[in-house]
């Protein structure tokens, strides 16, 4: 019998728990789901942290599961968590074959880097360098002399995980493991081809986005914004002057690819009483609103990853250049609810950035919205621990 996956998966507006099995096809089967709206968070903090326990147990008794799994797995929110990236040199002194267990020395040497109030998600390699001139994310089997180790690590706010791990155990869980979910997202869902040059992934959600350049099998760069779904719901009802609710089901109708003539209106109710507005009003409004947050965002990130490469580049002692971490064949991807799921908005949002963006999500037949993307990467995830792969990256409770 094939082993299943209990995984609690924790968005800025709903918390989702499934129970996942592979099947022989190595597709994921879902025998228990379930989703609840809840406060969320706020720059790294509960916005009702004494509410967490009881919208975590009413997910988990919503999907009928009956805790004959004793392994919970934890995707774990951007916003509590950061990423650093260091250098390790192993050099051994002559050239020989790279083993397997001479990678595992490296990721063992970077399991010892501390950072007081965090805990260690994952190390990643984001390439290693072999004699310094040959790049490579696959270094076993290679004849090197020295291997330079480019790491990525992903650390957790210990406040997070004491209060999800508490609450887990008093649920009825044995064991918690935690795992980041941007990452998962990335290395589970982004082609290996895309991540060698490394690409970008934008994951908007309900009230948090986040920007993460991809690249090997780590997060090179990192950083979250105060945006979402429900910011343009709020920013829609100010304008309009009505309740939340009713600006929700607005722009549920909402179509922002397409150019509105003058006669075009979306109509929206306020009790039982019928109004319409001009599409082409509401639709430049929204344009204007993502522009202004979510665009600017996106180009801040970029300026940032730029401003570091040149700064790699004057301080590369071999006077070599560095090639550009983000550049015109840069892969973009798209995961998450918060704009994805508005008609038209993913293609206003690529033309606006001037680029190609490819939306993300799992394979699995009827959960291939990119609002599952990292439930279902976390499933990956859990699946490929079970499995106690050596080479991969290891992770902490």
């Amino acid at each position: 019998m094939r082993e299943e996956f209990a995984v609690l998966d924790i968005g800025s507006g709903k918390i989702c728990f499934v129970v996942g099995t592979k099947s022989a096809d190595e597709i994921f089967f879902v025998k228990n789901f379930a989703s609840v709206e809840y406060p969320g968070y706020f720059n790294g903090d509960w916005i009702a942290k004494d509410r967490l326990k009881d919208d975590i147990s009413e997910v988990i008794e919503k999907s009928k599961f009956n805790f004959k799994i004793k392994t919970l797995y934890v995707g774990v929110p951007s916003e509590f968590t950061f990423v650093r990236t260091s250098g390790i040199l192993s050099d051994s002194g002559r050239t020989k074959t790279i083993t397997s267990s001479a990678i595992r020395d490296i990721h063992k040497r970077a399991e010892a880097f501390k950072v007081n109030g965090y805990t260690a998600l994952c190390s990643s390699a984001l390439e290693y360098s072999l004699d310094g001139n040959r790049h490579t994310i696959h270094p076993i089997g290679e004849n090197a002399k020295n291997i330079y180790a480019d790491m990525s690590y992903i650390f957790c706010k210990d406040e997070f995980i004491r209060a999800i791990y508490k609450i887990a155990i008093e649920l009825g869980f044995r064991y918690v493991r935690f795992v980041d979910g941007i990452w998962a997202e990335g290395t589970q869902l982004i082609d290996e081809i895309s991540r060698v040059d490394g690409a970008v992934m934008i994951d908007v959600g309900y009230s948090s986005t986040t920007f993460a350049l991809m690249k090997g099998d780590g997060i090179k760069y990192k950083k979250d914004c105060q945006f979402g779904k429900g910011y343009l719901i709020d920013a829609l009802a100010g304008v309009l002057n009505v309740d939340y609710e009713v600006a929700e089901s607005l722009l549920s109708k909402v179509t922002l690819n397409i150019e509105s003539d003058d006669m075009s209106v979306y109509q929206y109710e306020v009790g039982k009483a019928k109004f319409e507005c001009k599409a082409k009003e509401i639709n430049s409004f929204l344009h204007n609103y993502i522009l202004k947050n979510l665009v600017d965002f996106v180009n801040t990130c970029i300026s940032e990853i730029r401003e570091a490469d040149k700064m790699s580049e004057s301080q590369n002692a071999f006077g070599a250049g560095v090639y550009p971490s983000v550049n015109d064949l840069t892969r973009f991807f798209l995961v998450g609810g918060g704009i994805s799921e508005i008609r038209g908005a993913a293609n206003f949002f690529a033309r606006a950035l001037s680029r190609e963006i490819t939306l993300l999500s799992a394979g699995t037949a009827g959960w291939d919205k990119p609002y599952y993307a990292s439930m279902f990467a976390t499933l990956e995830i859990a699946e490929e621990m079970s499995r106690k792969n050596s080479l991969l990256e290891r992770l902490f409770r």
